[in-house]
């Protein structure tokens, strides 16, 4: 909350709004974009987002489960799909959640069929970061794309 002096002295009560706008909160708020900005952490999510997605992208020419890659900066969405008829395929998603679990990497799924990996890694991932999770999953999605050949 933001308000003189004189009107703030007049609330009569234990505390403020605890919704944002507070004192503290706001201070956070702050700090939080001048974090942001002295660490051109814009400029890293671009960048170390585009490591990935066209890492993704390039791996996905090869594998028959990957139906599309998708993303902006550090988000990023991999769209898993039956490779006999190309149709959503939410049990081979489940199936990448333990490979790259396995592996050391935990993702999320959604989509409207379930059938997609989402993955959001926080905007200060570094290069060296943003090549080990490329590796994990062009890894698992590339073990996983084996195991259908063997079904």
């Amino acid at each position: 909350m933001v308000a003189r002096g004189e009107l703030l002295d007049g609330i009569r009560g234990n505390g403020i709004s605890t919704f944002g706008g507070n004192p503290l909160a706001t201070a956070a708020g702050n700090a939080t974009l001048d974090y942001v900005l002295s660490h051109d952490l814009q400029r890293n999510a671009a960048v170390t987002g585009r490591l990935i997605i066209d890492g993704l992208q390039e791996a996905a020419t090869t594998l028959d489960i990957v139906g599309d890659v998708r993303g902006k900066g550090l988000m990023f969405a991999i769209d898993l799909v039956d490779p006999a008829t190309k149709k959503p395929s939410p049990p081979l998603a489940a199936r990448m959640l333990e490979a790259t679990k396995e592996r050391g990497l935990l993702v999320g799924r959604g989509g409207l069929y379930g059938h997609t990996l989402r993955m959001a890694p926080p905007l200060t991932l570094t290069e060296a970061e943003a090549k080990e999770g490329l590796t994990i999953l062009t890894d698992a999605l590339t073990a996983v794309n084996e195991e259908t050949k063997t079904k």
